[in-house]
């Protein structure tokens, strides 16, 4: 019990310290900052105490000591975020004042749904045209007899990797279709069902799940969250998340045999796998602890971004190397782990294994400023679609430690209103824009 209280205490104190803050200054704490903060309550101090109360010390068949799952350096990093990222919010909220991009402001934007419309066909023929050119049988991938693994989506060989991230603008499409839409009509459930089969067909679960918030987010900003809908939001998220975390696979992989509703399989030992960052995190320190060669310099993300720009043809055997972050956090598993696994840290710990302390403290902080902007509040549509969108991106920032990839998502999500800008002067508004 002493070394549970020695590692929550630091993390616990700083938010006690910063909603006593709020309260005096009567600021409100916004949508961002309690999505951040949930999360990083699972994945920095729930996930590491259920590990030491269930003695998990093993991880990838990566062995532990047991007092390395309170690690007190884990604490000081944890609390030192926890502080850089409270005190950036704050310092926001108490300093500035609400701002709204011009470029985002216009009448309401009834051309909007006809315009999502549009760059949905756009994405999906520049999809199918990635299938193709990649080999793949679109037949074969709605057949579901099949087993071929180049007909798998979840793992293809793409001709045009870029091609298949342009996917994650999608669910923003359908959001901004949604918000748009006076009149509910058939085209987006349409548009829908299309990206809800090849999502699931393709094991996107993150983007389904951004898709959840996106409407989660988009009710509590417009109905400020009665208790009892509080609850029900809170229930489906934890079915949905569930039962797609225990069939993805199954269906990705086509075993749809394998396909459960039994979401009693989704125990503790599930749930704590699903926000293991802290394990992860924990095995890459004891590794570079005891491989300090492999200590970042600081430089790999520049180094990754001058690599990008190089083709593979001038990099040995013709593959350009891996980013460092995703190197070291795998480097400890054991030779000769049967599969292949991908496993995350925080972009917490990210900024920690990057940049060290004073990288952890300027990426927090920065982080702070960021959510606190997004969480003043707005009159203008268009700019709340734009931060229920950003809000809800929070989510892939926290809980996937891998900053330059998380930006090409965050910048191609923010795609369609790239397009809104662009083709604005040159479409009507108001009621004129059902004729766009």
């Amino acid at each position: 019990m002493a070394s549970i209280l020695i590692f929550s205490l630091p993390q616990l104190l700083p938010l006690a310290l910063f909603f006593w803050a709020m309260a005096r200054e009567k600021k409100k704490t916004g949508l961002g900052a309690w999505l951040i903060i949930c999360l990083y309550l699972t994945y920095n101090l729930l996930v590491p105490v259920a590990d030491f109360l269930s003695k998990t010390d093993s991880f990838f068949g990566f062995q532990y000591p047991l007092s390395a799952i309170l690690w007190p350096e884990m604490t000081r990093l944890y609390a030192t975020g926890w502080c850089a990222f409270l005190a950036g919010y704050f310092l926001v909220k108490k300093y500035s004042s609400p701002w709204e991009p011009k470029f985002l402001l216009s009448p309401e934007p009834a051309w909007i749904p006809q315009l999502m419309t549009g760059v949905q066909v756009v994405v999906w023929v520049l999809i199918f045209l990635n299938y193709h050119l990649s080999g793949i049988e679109l037949s074969q991938v709605l057949n579901p007899e099949n087993r071929e693994e180049k007909n798998i989506l979840f793992s293809a060989d793409w001709a045009i990797p870029g091609l298949d991230m342009l996917s994650n603008c999608l669910p923003v499409c359908l959001y901004l279709q949604w918000k748009f839409t006076k009149k509910r009509n058939g085209i987006w459930v349409i548009f829908f069902i299309l990206w809800l089969v090849f999502s699931l067909l393709s094991g996107w679960r993150y983007r389904i799940i951004l898709f959840f918030l996106f409407m989660v987010l988009h009710f509590l900003h417009h109905h400020k969250g009665k208790l009892t809908s509080l609850l029900l939001i809170f229930l489906a998220g934890t079915l949905i998340f569930s039962w797609l975390t225990l069939n993805r696979m199954a269906i990705a992989k086509r075993q749809f045999d394998l396909i459960t509703f039994d979401l009693g399989q989704f125990d503790s030992g599930v749930f704590t796998n699903e926000f293991s960052n802290s394990r992860t995190f924990r095995a890459t320190l004891i590794y570079l602890n005891q491989h300090p060669e492999k200590q970042s310099d600081g430089l790999s993300w520049f180094r990754f971004m001058a690599n990008k720009l190089k083709s593979k043809s001038s990099f040995p055997g013709g593959i350009r190397p891996k980013p460092w972050i995703l190197e070291v956090t795998k480097a400890w598993i054991p030779p000769g782990w049967p599969w292949n696994p991908n496993p995350a840290v925080t972009q917490m710990e990210e900024f920690f294994l990057t940049f060290g302390f004073w990288g952890l403290t300027a990426g927090m902080l920065m982080l702070g400023f960021w959510t606190s902007f997004l969480d003043f509040s707005s009159e203008n549509s268009v700019f709340q679609g734009f931060k229920m969108i950003c809000i809800a991106l929070l989510f892939q920032w926290t809980t996937r430690g891998f900053f330059l990839y998380q930006m090409q998502i965050s910048l191609v999500c923010i795609f369609p209103f790239a397009v809104l800008y662009i083709l604005k002067p040159y479409l009507p508004h108001g009621i004129a824009g059902n004729k766009a």
